[in-house]
């Protein structure tokens, strides 16, 4: 007998007519044509090398090698059928480990929170959290140190996908006074602060960079930093000002945040992942808890792009706009 040639097909065709005693029963069970299913008999009997079945009236009973077969065959079926239901049910389970990667801003102000909320939920999920800028972030992506990145739409790599989040207007925070206003400011006035900015590794200081380029307008940058909370303590101690996302506002500041009026200082907040790579559930959680984050921060979702599918994200649009120069 070739037994690599007896496949489960066979032996679930096998398993139905001698449960149900009918060609046409078990016919119906399996979705299967009569026909079909006749010749799924005769090749196993073929293969097996003696008969199964015999004709009774319009019915079939087994033989004794096939009530023997029958007695092995049907309770490893049915144990094989609970060990792919179990799998499949893991298969959605919100467990494991998540690796997160997302700029220091949006980390803090989004990822953290969501993260909570997703573990108080998914006891049994482990969740890592990292903090680096979104260069790094599609680097690690895409050698698979991370599972997952926040971080900005207009980084272009052939090898991310993404989903848009959401817009944000950069802006300029200071400390309040008397006669400082709420209204937006324009590119000259940013220009006439004392500033202090993170350095030129960031994507956000390379947008200022070439927004301010672009204008002809010369920044006075007093202090570079490597994260934004520094920027924050420099800009609440009074001597400068900074520029940054109204998310990296501490709570109870003396700070004031106005927006800066130019398209170049806008940009758009994106989920990003490997090009390929299977939405898991626990991926898929974390970007329903983010999305709260999100709304629970009333941000502009007018650039929100549609929500990736969780067994095929390569349906979703790549991450193709052009590269901020650096």
């Amino acid at each position: 007998m070739n037994r690599n040639a007896v496949d489960l097909r066979l032996m679930r065709s096998f398993v139905a007519v001698a449960r149900t005693g009918s060609v046409t029963r078990a016919a119906a069970e399996l979705h299967l044509t009569q026909p079909a299913l006749s010749q799924h008999l005769r090749e196993m009997g073929e293969l097996m090398g003696v008969p199964l079945f015999d004709r009774v009236g319009r019915g079939v009973m087994l033989t004794r090698a096939g009530a023997d077969l029958y007695a092995q065959l049907d309770p490893l079926l049915s144990k094989l059928d609970l060990v792919l239901t179990d799998a499949i049910d893991s298969s959605r389970d919100v467990r494991g480990s998540l690796r997160i990667g997302a700029i220091d801003t949006y980390a803090r102000s989004l990822v953290i929170p969501a993260v909570s909320a997703l573990l108080a939920a998914h006891s049994q999920l482990r969740v890592s959290v990292r903090e680096v800028p979104a260069a790094a972030i599609d680097r690690e992506l895409v050698e698979n140190e991370l599972d997952i990145g926040v971080a900005f739409s207009h980084l272009s790599s052939p090898d991310i996908e993404q989903r848009t989040l959401f817009r944000e207007q950069l802006g300029l925070a200071r400390v309040a006074s008397a006669h400082a206003g709420r209204r937006p400011v324009s590119l000259a006035e940013v220009a006439t602060h004392p500033l202090a900015l993170l350095n030129g590794d960031f994507a956000m200081r390379r947008q200022i960079d070439t927004a301010f380029a672009r204008a002809d307008i010369a920044l006075d940058v007093r202090v570079e930093a490597a994260n934004v909370d520094s920027l924050m303590r420099l800009a609440e101690a009074g001597r400068y000002a900074t520029i940054a996302s109204r998310l990296a506002l501490p709570r109870n500041t003396p700070l004031v945040m106005v927006d800066i009026a130019d398209d170049g200082m806008a940009r758009i907040a994106a989920l990003r992942w490997r090009k390929g790579k299977t939405f898991s559930p626990a991926m898929e959680s974390f970007e329903q808890a983010l999305m709260a984050e999100i709304r629970a921060a009333k941000l502009d979702l007018g650039h929100a792009s549609a929500k990736p599918r969780a067994t095929d994200p390569t349906g979703v649009r790549k991450a193709t706009a052009k590269r901020t120069p650096s």
